[in-house]
């Protein structure tokens, strides 16, 4: 025994071990907690503005888009912020394991605390619009991010091949209603009698409007039911809506008569 401690000091001694000071060890124990901290943050600004992007899209579509309700769904999905959460949890595991006291946590505990922290903060950025704030910038600012990588609000509305389309309404008159689209686009907007047009929509210069229909041509495009854009179509796509927009609204004919 005593051979073992001399030998124990002797190599202390050899390679100049010495104690850690203790801001070392204060810094690395705090430190591991601020970068989890971090982690759960990004993971919820991730997830406030996923949240967001899933609010304003119009889940009923997939019945004017020939597709089954599941398939449709999983179109509109925000893949890139569901890998980008994944990841973000994978590290956030890590780095509580390396903790002073992960061991102690299961995984099940890791999962209710990383997975709860980055819901309960993303929700709450949401509400305050934080979530919506940042998802604008990356839309204007990030071509890309909403032509290509995410099914955005205005990216679900700019497909006139598909039947969608959406813009500003510029001319009212007897029989003719024009837009110009989110692309500076004008078109001309055929209405029936057969055209719904929801009670919240304001057929008024200067509005924007969403239109379900079909394409007739470069400039032409016939309605075959108009929304307002705020708001979503799923909260008004049963057939009691349809039948109630028809009494309160009238026909598209009606509404740009005067009637």
């Amino acid at each position: 025994m005593k051979d073992l401690i001399k030998e124990t000091i002797e190599k202390i001694k050899d390679q100049g071990i010495a104690p850690e000071p203790r801001w070392k060890y204060l810094v690395k124990k705090y430190g591991m907690w601020a970068v989890f901290g971090v982690i759960i943050l990004l993971g919820a600004i991730s997830f406030s503005i996923a949240f967001n992007l899933l609010s304003q899209l119009d889940w009923d579509l997939y019945r004017f888009a020939h597709q089954s309700a599941v398939l449709y769904s999983l179109s509109l999905l925000p893949y890139f912020w569901i890998v980008t959460i994944g990841i973000l949890l994978a590290l956030a595991f890590f780095d509580l394991r390396k903790t002073e006291t992960g061991y102690k946590y299961s995984w099940l505990k890791m999962s209710l605390v990383s997975i709860g922290g980055i819901i309960v903060i993303g929700f709450v950025f949401f509400l305050i619009g934080l979530g919506g704030k940042l998802n604008a910038f990356l839309i204007k600012d990030i071509p890309y991010y909403g032509q290509h990588m995410m099914m955005t609000k205005e990216s679900q509305w700019m497909q006139p091949n598909s039947g969608f389309l959406s813009g500003t309404l510029t001319i009212i008159s007897n029989g003719k209603l024009e837009i110009n689209d989110l692309n500076g686009q004008k078109w001309n907007v055929i209405l029936d009698e057969k055209t719904l047009i929801r009670p919240a929509v304001n057929i008024a210069k200067g509005e924007m409007i969403k239109i379900i229909g079909s394409k007739k041509d470069a400039n032409n495009f016939e309605a075959l039911e108009i929304r307002p854009w705020m708001g979503q179509g799923m909260m008004n796509g049963s057939g009691a809506g349809r039948s109630s927009g028809m009494m309160n609204n009238g026909s598209g004919r009606d509404m740009m008569n005067g009637n």
